[in-house]
């Protein structure tokens, strides 16, 4: 199925991107966080990315598909050997929830191919000032 770019991109920009930390890290597409940066550097990690399994292409699936995929892609990512955090993008009004893994240091080319094969229309990527980018998959 076809997604409206346009659309997708408001959506994801307007988004809400949440690390499950204590105290929880919230931060949106292209806005600067310290915060973010800070987590970076606590890890050692040069950059992260933040991946999901979930929706492939925005069209919702049932809460089981979702855990399903999202199972899937965490056995990737700790085959590989990789520190993440437990995180979520949310719409500002909550109506669109989605689980997400915060990956550090996950090569840029290996984030897309990972995105690709969980059929995703972007994921974020995060360099070490904390400024996420947002990466469409197309």
């Amino acid at each position: 199925m076809s997604v409206d770019k346009t659309e997708l991109s408001s959506r994801f920009t307007e988004a809400d991107y949440v690390i499950h930390d204590d105290p929880p890290i919230v931060f949106r597409i292209g806005e600067p966080h310290q915060g973010l940066a800070l987590l970076l550097m606590s890890f050692s990690a040069t950059h992260a990315v933040l991946l999901t399994a979930c929706n492939p292409q925005a069209q919702r699936l049932s809460d089981d598909e979702n855990l399903d995929r999202q199972m899937q892609l965490l056995h990737r990512i700790e085959m590989e050997r990789l520190n993440y955090f437990v995180a979520s993008g949310e719409s500002p009004d909550q109506q669109w929830v989605e689980d997400s893994y915060l990956v550090f240091d996950l090569d840029r080319d290996l984030a897309m191919t990972w995105a690709k094969a969980f059929d995703q229309a972007a994921w974020v990527w995060v360099p070490a000032n904390g400024t996420a980018e947002l990466v469409w998959t197309q």
